[in-house]
């Protein structure tokens, strides 16, 4: 089973997990709990429910509404980022004071995406072509859709009225990959497509380990009734 196969399991796993403890639990209709959030996953939304006195059930989704344009060997490239992460994670507060410890998992709904046209004449591996020889290219940086989740933060999401909360976590998404295709003539060219491929490799090894791993950061306002 290789890696990306374990944390999709963990994943599904998780999420069987959450749903026994739904059906489960009278307190899940008892108590609902809305926030708003801005992040690193971008904007989103969430409701939580009480599972225990001191456990909670937290599930959301965000978006993210940022693009932008970066340059690479004279190729301007369009950057979108992952379209929406869904997110289930369960809380637990060892007090009273709204410190919590969380564990669950993500859900990204797509992966971090490129595409743009070169400016002038690329150079491929050792071979050169021009504007129109290459077309639009199109690269992707893809994860794990499942990644396992946990962190900490701040707020007890049950309660009455408006409060805030933090949020701060990593989720192991495992090791990117990123690949490249383009839409020119030149994509037929055997030469052609294993210079864009020993690019992408290239990239993919200059990739960090750290790189495996999702900076969660949220900030958020809760609502209770």
């Amino acid at each position: 089973m290789n890696e990306k196969s374990i944390v999709r399991h963990l994943g599904l796993g998780f999420m069987t997990i959450l749903l026994l403890g739904l059906s489960a639990s009278p307190a899940f209709a008892q108590k609902v709990e809305g926030s708003v959030h801005v992040g690193t996953l971008g904007i989103g939304a969430q409701v939580a429910t009480p599972l225990g006195d001191r456990i909670n059930l937290r599930g959301g989704i965000d978006f993210q509404p940022v693009s932008f344009q970066v340059t690479v060997e004279d190729v301007d490239l369009d950057v979108e980022l992952p379209s929406a992460t869904v997110t289930a994670v369960l809380d637990l507060y060892p007090n009273e004071s709204g410190f919590r410890l969380s564990a669950g998992v993500l859900y990204f709904g797509g992966s971090l995406g490129l595409e743009g046209a070169p400016t002038e004449d690329v150079e491929f591996g050792n071979n050169v072509y021009t504007q129109a020889q290459v077309g639009t290219i199109r690269g992707s940086l893809g994860t794990s859709r499942f990644a396992p989740y946990a962190g900490l933060g701040w707020g007890n999401a049950i309660g009455s009225g408006f409060g805030f909360a933090l949020d701060v976590g990593i989720a192991y998404h495992g090791a990117p990959e990123f690949s490249l295709e383009a839409t020119g003539p030149a994509s037929s060219d055997p030469q052609f497509r294993m210079d864009l491929d020993a690019e992408a490799e290239s990239a993919n090894e200059d990739i960090p380990g750290v790189a495996s791993m999702y900076p969660v950061l949220k900030l958020g306002l809760s609502y209770g009734f």
